[in-house]
């Protein structure tokens, strides 16, 4: 019988182990805040008590984690405690657990650094956004592979030194009873408040949208996500009848093409963000080229995109259908949706269609997209002669690269054609080719690759402009989602951080006009359809940019994380959390653009109660089209 002193003095070790990753933990969302602190403006904090909400829901998130992640080796100890006589096991289940921990806390350390590119915590797209492990050849795959798994073995290492004297204390035929006690009731109480109230989202009900991260764990959000990376996001809720559904929102659309069809281009400028193009912006970008285009524009000045990720931009620009699910739909178990394949469409009117990107063949899954809907031609910087020697970008070949190889396939592409350019030169790293020159009046990063992405298009349109296809065509330019004009101070404001610019030129059109109703990147599919001459029933959640009016009431839906969606007029905006079937928030950003005033709180008021209506209509159809239902 091991006396009770020897006893206590082993379950406080025990215990130990558990404060001391509790502690890490506590650390790294410490260090998440300060080195997020500029990219948030400030995480909205106001007051003591929005604080010690934050910490509560922090501190709550990770001991819950702890608790289940270490649960089975607790639960071990307790069960065969006394029959774990031998070394070799002890050592087993300390490293096996020491490997489990140890990838808890590398998640949440790599999310400090990948939280400024995904604007949220880590979910299941985190597989879907790495390069092509295999453009680089197998070496790149096992080189990765092993990096990670030295990273955690160097984690694990100091981890497995705890657990392993924890194991041994089983050996002497004592029970971690206190330990287990206090671990079960941690789960206890995590299946007693229910496990809808523990999802991702769920501080959003004390805390502020932009909070919501300091409050996750990044394995919680990344496990979660993975558990239901292949289901809707959006639980099967009956907000109304189908006819107050349809009557309010519908994606059966019919298109009303053009007589006489066009060449289309499309030109899809990576991170990209509205301010740009904002001549009140400070981060108005000097680009004397695309200004000029603009002025016989016609430009959207309330465009939006639909979310913060490319591989959910592609398909919202494309498809014309918003991603539910966390990872891209053209990877989910979703692929067979019911849709409108614009390649496929488009040849009823005999027309080719062609993507270019200075990428790797398939990177972020742009091939299998392209594929998935019926574009003829695929044309990465393998496709590129002689790419090898040509100046690179951290992602690929530099714009001109890539615009000149394109240009010279138009000029041999039979007509009508439908052609995509994706530039990288302005993602980020943001790198600039070595002899290029920007003008003194860009000062950061992105608008100086945004200058160099002008000057490569001015250079096309000049040479495009002598061809005998370019009077009948139109050319669409329009981002694949917001990104910062600066690295370091952009708050992640509910509208502004959606703001994209979108704008059609067409050559022959003198003078431009501005339109102000707001649109969206789910509008593109039904104009580039317009001007395919399409008369047929599409599926599509925009309208057609091209017809002769837009609705100036009009909202546009976007979406912040896998629960939380928006709803934007040209006054309001509303944050909906899709789990909880509730609005948690509605600002009027014309009047309160630093959203003091949440109109949610204030009773009976019709513009809320409108968007409230719109966005459930919106998430019902979109569930009930990813479920296969009528209507």
């Amino acid at each position: 019988m091991v006396p009770f002193k020897q006893l206590v003095a082993k379950e406080k070790k025990a215990l130990l182990f558990l404060l001391k990753l509790l502690l890490l933990l506590c650390l790294l969302k410490c260090i998440f805040f300060v080195y997020n602190y500029n990219l948030s403006g400030g995480w909205a904090i106001e007051g003591s008590v929005n604080a010690l909400q934050i910490i509560k829901w922090s501190l709550l998130y990770d001991v819950l984690i702890l608790a289940m992640v270490n649960l089975p080796f607790y639960v071990l100890l307790l069960v065969f405690g006394e029959k774990i006589k031998y070394k070799s096991m002890q050592v087993l289940l300390a490293a096996v657990f020491a490997a489990v921990n140890a990838f808890v806390l590398l998640l949440n350390c790599i999310d400090i650094f990948y939280f400024r590119f995904h604007l949220q915590r880590s979910d299941a797209d985190l597989f879907y956004v790495l390069r092509n492990p295999f453009a680089d050849g197998k070496a790149f795959l096992y080189l990765l592979i092993f990096g990670s798994f030295v990273l955690i073995l160097l984690v694990g290492k100091i981890l497995y030194k705890n657990l392993l004297g924890v194991a041994k204390l089983s050996g002497e035929g004592n029970r971690l009873v206190l330990s287990n006690a206090v671990l079960l009731g941690f789960v206890t109480i995590f299946f007693a408040t229910g496990i809808k109230k523990q999802l991702p989202t769920y501080p959003l009900t004390e805390v502020e949208a932009v909070q919501l991260p300091l409050t996750q764990n990044s394995f919680h959000t990344f496990a979660y996500s993975v558990y239901r990376k292949n289901d809707v996001t959006i639980p099967a809720k009956q907000y109304m009848s189908l006819a107050e559904q349809r009557a309010l929102f519908s994606i059966h659309k019919k298109i009303d093409g053009l007589e006489t069809p066009k060449n289309v281009v499309l030109f899809i400028m990576e991170s990209v963000p509205a301010e740009f193009f904002d001549s009140s912006s400070a981060y108005k970008v000097h680009m004397p080229f695309l200004d000029s285009l603009v002025r016989n524009s016609t430009f959207f000045e309330n465009g939006f995109s639909y979310s913060y990720s490319s591989n959910k931009g592609i398909t919202a620009l494309l498809a014309g259908i918003p991603t539910l699910t966390d990872i891209p739909l053209y990877h989910s178990n979703f692929t067979s949706i019911e849709k409108t394949a614009l390649g496929k469409i488009l040849s009823k009117k005999n027309y080719s269609s062609s993507f270019f990107i200075g990428d790797h063949y398939d990177d972020f899954g742009f091939a299998k997209c392209s594929k998935w809907l019926g574009i003829d031609h695929y044309y990465s910087m393998e496709a590129i002669p002689g790419y090898q020697k040509m100046e690179q970008h951290s992602l690929g070949l530099h714009d001109e690269y890539v615009l000149l190889f394109m240009q010279e396939k138009l000029r041999n592409m039979p007509q009508p054609f439908f052609a995509m350019q994706y530039n990288i030169s302005t993602h980020y790293p943001n790198d600039l080719p070595k002899n290029f020159q920007p003008s003194a009046g860009n000062t950061t990063p992105p608008m100086k690759t945004m200058q160099y992405y002008n000057d490569c298009l001015q250079t096309f349109f000049k040479e495009a402009s002598a061809q005998p296809w370019f009077n009948n065509s139109v050319f669409i330019f329009c981002s694949d989602h917001w990104a910062q004009p600066h690295t370091n101070v952009i708050r992640l404001d509910e509208v502004e951080s959606f703001r994209i610019p979108l704008f059609i030129y067409e050559p022959g059109k003198v003078g431009g006009k501005t339109e102000k109703a707001p649109v969206s990147q789910l509008d593109i599919l039904n104009t580039v359809l317009h001007y395919g001459g399409i008369k047929d029933s599409i599926i599509s959640y925009g309208e057609n940019l091209a017809g002769s009016t837009l609705n100036p009431q009009r909202t546009v839906f976007t979406k912040i994380n896998g629960f939380l969606y928006q709803a934007i007029n040209k006054e309001y905006v509303l944050g909906f959390d899709a789990l909880q079937g509730k609005a948690l928030y509605c600002y009027n950003y014309k009047t309160d653009p630093t959203k003091k005033n949440n109109l949610i709180f204030q009773q009976n008021l019709p513009t809320v109660e409108k968007l409230i209506l719109e966005i459930k209509a919106f998430l019902q159809t979109g569930s009930r089209h990813y479920r296969r239902e009528k209507g």
